[in-house]
């Protein structure tokens, strides 16, 4: 999926208090290495290399900084990345890759608010890159700074506007807020740009049901069962349909 994987338990959880914010954030998108020579440019819209660890093209990875920061990255061996990439920007302080990739390492640990500043440095060498306004985004949201996640979602929408990750991310920092209204709008484009996904539609379900607008609930949460007929909760949300139902 663009973007990076998205949390789907974040929404589902919802179901258990119908009426309360999903308490995950959003999904993040992994760390790269040095670009191979098929992936994108690193000045525009790259969902595909940011959410792949990518070996560089010119050199073994092992030799690389950021290229072994990435093995250890696959590894899982998060503490080792996080050293290597620190290796490579005290190698390279102009790196913007790098600076994404550590801020990444420490989101991955726990410590958004320390990597702010390396997703601050990594826009300012490469404004125009979407995976940094993407992960800097959701820093904020981790730290519950619904206005600056909304922002950082809503820049990296600009930069790349058809991917569906962003545009359902952007949802639910809206729906955190209490913008409803907003949040339907954000799950919609994200429908919209993929209406497979089950999940969309069951938060823009929640989202309805926020704005006490409960036929169009009943049509989200059908379209999610339709989708996803033998869901764990399916009969949860059978229920909830009814009482729709019968409220209207």
């Amino acid at each position: 999926m663009a973007g990076g994987l998205l949390v789907t338990g974040a929404v589902l959880a919802a179901l258990i208090m119908w009426m309360a914010p999903a308490p995950a954030a959003p999904a993040d998108v992994p760390p790269v290495a040095k670009a191979s020579a098929g992936s994108p440019a690193p000045g525009g819209p790259s969902s595909a290399a940011a959410a792949t660890v990518v070996a560089p093209a010119a050199a073994p990875v092992f030799l690389e900084p950021s290229g072994a920061g990435a093995v250890a990255y696959s590894s899982g061996d998060y503490e080792g990345a996080l050293a290597q990439y620190q290796t490579a920007i005290e190698k390279n302080p102009d790196d913007a890759e790098s600076h994404s990739n550590l801020g990444q390492m420490l989101v991955r640990l726990n410590r958004p608010a320390e990597a702010l500043p390396y997703f601050d440095r990594a826009i300012a060498l490469l404004p125009a890159r979407w995976a940094y306004h993407f992960n800097r985004a959701r820093a904020f949201a981790l730290l519950e700074r619904w206005e600056e996640a909304i922002a950082g979602y809503r820049h990296a929408e600009q930069l790349f506007p058809d991917d569906y990750a962003t545009a359902f991310n952007l949802g639910q920092a809206l729906h955190r807020k209490g913008d409803e209204a907003a949040a339907v709008q954000a799950y919609r484009r994200a429908i919209e740009l993929d209406p497979s996904d089950a999940t969309f539609h069951f938060a823009l379900g929640i989202s309805y049901e926020r704005l006490n607008e409960r036929t169009a609930a009943v049509a989200a949460y059908t379209d999610y069962l339709r989708l996803l007929p033998d869901a764990p909760d399916a009969e949860q949300v059978r229920g909830r349909i009814a009482q729709l139902n019968g409220a209207l």
